[in-house]
């Protein structure tokens, strides 16, 4: 297979495919990246251990969220334009939005490890393992750096069709990480701290690959490592588009950092059981968002080439997709949830919070795949300031009141279950209703354009 891929041309469910495959099975990798730290340390430490690997995941999130949204805005613009065969503009935004991801990259990581303990005593993180907790969270944050940078560099590459190259790096880095983990835990018996080191050993790793891969595009557009430079106009020009997705990501992290809190008020069964059912879920989520991550490159492909019919018409396949493949995993997560759950802990107690949540959320997940395929799709058609402000209304304000009233009412955690998918529906709906009734019609209007000049 070619590694880059003009979506511009050919048979949309064809290209589309060909480009959400590898990932689908790129972001397969990721999640099993970010869930084999709390498979080895919940059946080869404890069930303490995985709560604290736990407790620090949102915390994480929010930080790494902010480059996870800069990437996914920025990548828009890279596509763009590549669609419109715009090289020079193109290699300038490259080497802009690395170097700028490099230098904020390295601030967001010190706050991440001088800031650590406050942040998990504000999310009410149980006394006997906050020590744990916070260890291992200084550790991961060494790492963020990588992260933010394998990120961007990885849209860049998506950008330009290439989205097998990520692909592989990801692959590669995860079985390092795997294989680390086991052996910092299992063989060294580092506990908590092992799985931190792996993590960052592995983050580097994927960093010196997709630089390497940047280096080998074409040379009008390729990173060029002594060349990186902030061009202030360029970056402009970049946070436009990846800032709202920025602030989106992180205000949602942020969101999630207070449900956590809620969480926490359970107790160590909660803190270790519900995002081991959310780490479970996001398996279930695969193939959902590898088309979700491929329709946006795929609009501002055909965007950026005047393509609008296309980009149109991409949006209803890429709908149709991601509904038929909630069924299936969402099915299978139903029905086995209890076996899932003992992959990350033997202890009862985690197991009936992960089965409980799992058994809640899954009926209901078209609502969450309408929710990813409408976010990209909204980002796809440069429409990213929406988007912040439907996340922010949904996944934030409509979560937190939802949390506040019901648990208020009834101390349950049921209630904590209950708004995931009151708010993927929320999300998903509105995105849908925005894309139809003011998206829709402007590129209406563009095609009909585009027709009147042609008659011409």
């Amino acid at each position: 297979m070619k590694k880059q891929i003009d979506l511009t041309e050919g048979n949309i469910v064809k290209v589309l495919l060909a480009f959400a495959i590898p990932l689908f099975i790129g972001q397969l990798f990721q999640t099993l990246y970010h869930s084999v730290d709390s498979i080895v340390v919940g059946n080869f430490v404890s069930s303490d251990a995985l709560a604290a690997v736990n407790a620090s995941t949102n915390i994480s999130n929010t930080l790494v969220g902010f480059f996870t949204g800069l990437a996914a805005g920025a990548g828009v613009i890279f596509a763009r334009y590549f669609g419109a065969k715009d090289y020079d503009s193109l290699h300038e935004v490259i080497q802009t939005t690395i170097a700028f991801t490099l230098i904020a990259g390295l601030g967001v990581a010190l706050i991440g490890v001088v800031f650590a303990r406050p942040f998990l005593v504000l999310m009410k993180v149980d006394a006997t393992i906050l020590d744990s907790a916070t260890s291992y969270l200084k550790i991961y944050m060494f790492g963020v750096l990588f992260t933010a940078v394998y990120n961007v560099a990885a849209a860049a590459v998506r950008g330009v069709g290439d989205s097998m190259s990520p692909f592989y790096q990801l692959v590669i880095s995860s079985v390092a990480n795997i294989v680390l983990d086991l052996l910092f835990v299992v063989v060294f018996k580092m506990g908590v701290n092992g799985v931190g080191f792996a993590t960052v050993i592995a983050q580097f790793i994927s960093v010196v690959l997709v630089f390497k891969r940047m280096c080998e595009l074409d040379e009008r557009y390729a990173l060029d490592l002594k060349d990186l430079h902030v061009n202030m106009k360029t970056l402009k020009e970049v946070l436009s588009l990846g800032l709202p997705a920025a602030v989106q990501s992180s205000i949602t992290s942020i969101g999630n950092m207070f449900t956590h809190r809620y969480i926490n008020s359970f107790g160590k069964a909660a803190t270790a059981g519900l995002p081991t059912g959310q780490k479970i879920d996001q398996f279930a989520q695969l193939a959902c968002k590898g088309v979700g991550l491929a329709i946006p490159t795929f609009i501002a492909q055909n965007i950026g080439a005047k393509k609008y019919d296309r980009a149109v018409k991409g949006v209803s396949i890429s709908v149709w997709l991601v509904m038929a493949l909630t069924i299936i995993p969402g099915f299978i997560v139903l029905a086995f949830a209890p076996q899932l759950a003992r992959i990350f802990t033997p202890d009862e107690k985690v197991i009936e919070v992960i089965v409980g949540f799992l058994r809640t959320v899954m009926p209901f997940y078209a609502f969450m795949g309408l929710n990813q395929v409408f976010s990209g799709i909204i980002k796809g058609f440069h429409e990213a300031k929406f988007d912040l402000i439907n996340n922010i209304f949904s996944m934030v304000i409509v979560r937190q009141l939802w949390l506040y009233l019901s648990l208020k009412a009834n101390h349950v955690i049921e209630n904590i279950y209950w708004c995931y998918p009151l708010t993927w529906a929320c999300a998903g709906l509105i995105g849908l209703f925005y894309y139809e009734l003011k998206v829709k019609k402007k590129m209406h209007a563009l095609i009909e354009e585009g027709k009147e000049e042609t008659d011409k």
